[in-house]
């Protein structure tokens, strides 16, 4: 009797395990979500929903134990018409859901938001998901498909494809002073259209704006594919600090990588390869303390085209320039990058564009063991050259001093 007992009061004192739920609708899923225990998962039963409005908020997830958000069979539950979701609260993970036929009645909202109400999702997940053409029915309305809020986020191994209207695909939203720390990556941003024939607001990523430029982000953007991403100059738009770009690629893209606001960022390990497109272009300097190494520049054709098109270019910096304008370029690193078959030259110092005063050219800059390799010996032509900052400003290689010096006399 007192074996029987003791293992009454074991069971009595251990934890309650975490449960397996399967929702039949997406509102019986929200009531799950809002009142799930550390470790539980909600399954929304495999099917179509259509304009399936998703919110909720719980703060019991742990780091051990995450509250999972799941399809019930990954890639057959699709959401439609003009469904959104928008989740809150702590260690929650999104995963195997797709959006497609629909976004036509979005206006403003985001497809996914991790944010519910005025709460943010703390070291929360969306993985394994695709949004594909969901787009709204005026392409001048401005939407993003991703919009990440809070610190610790991830968005990871899913397909974004077809974005046609103004709004970047995938957006971090930034508060003052306060580093996001987010983690992108693994994903596969795929036929970014420009809809609306638009100069700006068309990026496939954007972190941060002109407005918190100048925090320090901390943002990390890995292993992400981006292919015929036409939407504009700015697949990505760097618009923070201490953001890293790290071993993406970027392919048969009219556009590159812009670190168009904010300090210190480090681009390591990217692919560019322009497949002989027209615009295509490397990494865009503006800013202080920018690093690029370890990059290669394939086939990238936009220097002869446009002034901020080369491989890498660096730009002039704005005369009393404002939050949005363009700081100077200082203490830039361009090293040990490989530069194959793109248009000249393949690195452009001080370009500008029509913008009165910008005429503060890049200083402190380290240019070193660079490779650039041509199969046919190709020779490039300056455009919009601007005033170049004295040589001894600069710590290049001679042969890059002699380019230089020579390109003066071009001039």
């Amino acid at each position: 009797m007192k074996y029987i007992l003791a293992i009454l009061c074991l069971f009595t004192l251990a934890p309650a395990f975490a449960t397996d739920h399967l929702a039949s609708t997406p509102e019986e899923a929200v009531a799950l979500l809002n009142k799930a225990a550390a470790g539980d998962r909600i399954l929304l039963k495999d099917g179509v929903y259509n304009n399936a409005v998703i919110q909720f908020n719980n703060a019991r997830g742990t780091k051990e134990k995450p509250i999972w958000f799941m399809a019930q069979t990954p890639g057959k539950v699709s959401f439609e018409g003009n469904s959104t979701l928008a989740f809150a609260g702590n260690y929650m993970v999104v995963a195997g859901f797709t959006w497609k036929n629909g976004g036509k009645a979005l206006k403003e909202r985001s497809v996914i938001s991790f944010r519910a109400g005025k709460e943010d999702a703390m070291y929360s997940t969306v993985q394994d998901c695709v949004i594909d053409d969901y787009n709204n029915d005026s392409l001048n309305v401005d939407n993003k498909w991703v919009s990440l809020f809070g610190q610790h986020n991830v968005l990871t191994r899913c397909l974004l494809k077809s974005k046609r209207n103004l709004g970047a695909t995938v957006t971090v939203w930034l508060q003052q002073g306060i580093p996001a720390r987010h983690l992108i990556s693994y994903n596969h941003f795929l036929n970014r259209f420009n809809g609306p024939d638009a100069d700006n607001g068309l990026e496939s990523i954007r972190i941060g704006d002109s407005k918190t430029s100048f925090t320090e982000a901390n943002c990390i953007v890995a292993f992400n594919r981006f292919e015929a991403c036409d939407g504009e100059i700015e697949i990505i738009s760097n618009k923070s600090c201490h953001n890293s770009y790290l071993h993406n690629t970027f392919v048969e893209s009219d556009g590159g990588l812009t670190l168009r606001h904010g300090n210190d960022c480090l681009c390591d390990g990217n692919f560019f390869d322009g497949t002989g497109k027209n615009l295509s272009y490397g990494i865009r300097f503006i800013g202080e303390g920018h690093t690029a190494i370890n990059n290669y520049f394939y086939n990238l054709q936009g220097a002869p085209r446009q002034t901020f098109r080369a491989p890498v270019t660096l730009v002039n910096g704005l005369e009393n320039t404002p939050i949005n304008g363009y700081f100077q370029v200082r203490r830039a690193v361009i090293s040990d990058n490989v530069f194959v078959n793109c248009d000249m030259p393949a690195i452009r110092m001080g370009a500008f564009s029509k913008r009165p005063g910008m005429t503060i050219g890049p200083d402190t800059v380290t240019i070193s063991n660079n490779i650039i390799w041509d199969n046919a010996g190709k020779r490039g032509r300056y455009m919009n050259p601007s005033p170049l900052p004295p040589i001894s400003k600069c710590r290049i290689t001679k042969y890059l001093a002699d380019h230089w010096t020579q390109m003066r006399k071009d001039l």
